[in-house]
């Protein structure tokens, strides 16, 4: 097979700084006191409630129980344009009581989708990362979050939170916390790949290349001094094409989203209607490949305009991105149209350079991890009931005891960081209900002051993933950082750890 090199297909990466975020709350339930808002968007509910049986935290959870697969859905009304690529965020909990049923599995499956309106009509759906196991122990407690990335630039009315279940039939499924939040500027987008010439047109692009790159054969031409490809009919009528690209080139050391930004003309006289679907294919640390799909179901081009229509796939923020395998577009029409330029770009909410002290999936030993009383606080490599690949880091605490894993910076010569990066995943397979879990990360600075940056979850029997990225004193040395998992209450806790990643950004010494 001829392999084809792309004219131009090069990196530009500018230096610009991860833009400080600013969050807006913008949905918050703990039903309580009843709901508000949220509705089934698809599939038959024989409860829909929220009630007192059994809840997750507080007085009340909402209770749903099926017939099947069903989605339920709320939404947040942005009616704005964000000035910076921004993103909205996702956490909630979960818990499904463990049925009697033979057929029941260890893990269930649940999956959040995204629906973003603009305020032109149009609309796309994001489906973020994988479908996510949610372990289904009795009384257990799943803790999830999941985001969708915002373009900056395009008024956008509202986005639609979705849950996917695929519960078994009248099977209850508890839902607690609810929390939506608007991080804006928190992002970058400062990687671009060139598909083709400067200035992004098709002016340079061979017949050979066409052919090489996109299906259905568009037909490249050429009109008042620019290039573009016009879109054949297909044989079911369509006018259809994909671009596919493999292993594109960013400078991110670890994406979290990519966005393609495709220009497309409707030169005749009625509004077309066109379907955008792009997806990609990616490692994460720790994973198998992972895939992730964004489509724009329907987007109106007006008769004799041209419309630059973003899609962007969101490769999620749970455990760092390592590599691209592939990305693909691909554009259906109900009318001739035709395609001007494509842009990827690539953006992330950590900055590059992250310099990693410890990675582990505690697959041949404990990772690092220890305990000063080893009388209370047992730890072995296990299969059990892994969280990922072959084995996990088993525990056992006594009230108040804890694990943790030490790195020392030394003594020999300075180190400067101004964020520190900490990923953990924790399961607890016996632990009495509301039982706190404390995660901390402590900071250390050579002249004898410390930072703690502490994640708690109330969970019982139950599981959480923490990604999260803290802030370090820029102006004092490094001593040593920790991180610290603890039995924050009275009573003992058994489960495993997994996924761990401990990395900071480094930072220039003050003058």
């Amino acid at each position: 097979m001829t392999k084809y090199v792309l004219p131009l297909l090069g990196l530009m990466a500018s230096a610009a700084a991860v833009q400080a975020s600013d969050t807006t709350t913008l949905v918050s339930q703990n039903f309580d006191d009843g709901y508000v808002g949220l509705f089934v968007a698809d599939g038959a509910l024989s409860q829909f409630a929220a009630t007192p049986l059994s809840p997750i935290s507080g007085a009340k959870s909402l209770a749903m129980t099926s017939e099947g697969h069903y989605r339920v859905g709320t939404e947040a009304l942005i009616m704005r344009t964000l000035p910076e690529v921004s993103r909205l965020n996702a956490s909630f909990d979960i818990a499904m009581p463990l049925s009697d049923s033979e057929s029941r599995n260890p893990y269930t499956l649940v999956q959040c989708v995204f629906e973003i309106e603009y305020a032109d009509g149009n609309v796309y759906e994001s489906y973020v990362s994988r479908n996510d196991e949610v372990p289904t122990y009795q009384d257990s407690i799943y803790s999830h979050d999941c985001q969708v990335t915002l373009p900056a630039g395009k008024a956008i009315h509202k986005v639609t939170w979705f849950l996917d279940s695929y519960a078994l039939p009248n099977e209850t499924v508890y839902l607690d916390n609810l929390e939506i939040t608007l991080e804006e500027g928190s992002h970058q987008s400062n990687a671009e790949v060139e598909l083709f010439s400067p200035g992004q047109d098709f002016s340079t692009l061979t017949e050979a290349q066409v052919d090489a790159f996109f299906s259905h054969a568009p037909t490249l031409t050429h009109a008042n001094g620019v290039a573009s490809l016009r879109l054949n009919q297909t044989a079911s009528g369509s006018y259809a094409t994909r671009f596919h690209l493999a292993a594109p080139d960013f400078s991110h050391t670890h994406p979290e989203y990519m966005i393609y930004q495709a220009s497309i003309t409707n030169p005749g006289s009625q509004p077309v209607n066109a379907q955008l679907y792009s997806s990609a294919s990616y490692q994460k640390q720790f994973r198998n490949v992972d895939h992730s799909a964004a489509f724009a179901p329907s987007y109106y081009i007006a008769p004799n305009s041209t419309t630059v229509v973003p899609i962007i796939v969101d490769l999620g923020s749970d455990g760092l991105t390592t590599e691209i395998t592939s990305t693909e577009l691909r554009i259906t029409a109900d009318g001739a149209v035709s395609l001007n330029s494509l842009t990827l770009l690539s953006g992330t909410s950590l900055s590059d350079g992250l310099v990693t002290i410890s990675t582990s999936g505690f697959e041949t030993d404990t990772g690092g991890f220890t305990t000063r009383s080893p009388q209370d606080v047992t730890l072995s490599n296990q299969n059990l009931q892994v969280i990922s690949g072959e084995q996990s880091l088993g525990f056992e605490m006594s009230p108040w005891r804890q694990a943790s894993f030490t790195h020392y910076f030394g003594w020999g010569e300075k180190y400067y960081a101004d964020k520190v990066y900490t990923q953990l995943a924790v399961q607890l397979m016996e632990a009495q209900k509301d039982t706190p879990v404390r995660v901390c990360t402590d900071v250390y600075y050579m002249n004898g002051a410390q930072d703690s940056h502490c994640e708690e979850r109330m969970l019982g029997v139950g599981s959480f993933q923490l990604h999260e990225v803290y802030p370090v004193d820029s102006s004092r040395p490094l001593y040593r950082m920790i991180v610290r998992v603890r039995s924050y209450g009275s009573v003992s806790i058994k489960g495993e750890m997994d996924n761990f990643v401990l990395g900071y950004w480094p930072a220039i010494p003050p003058q």
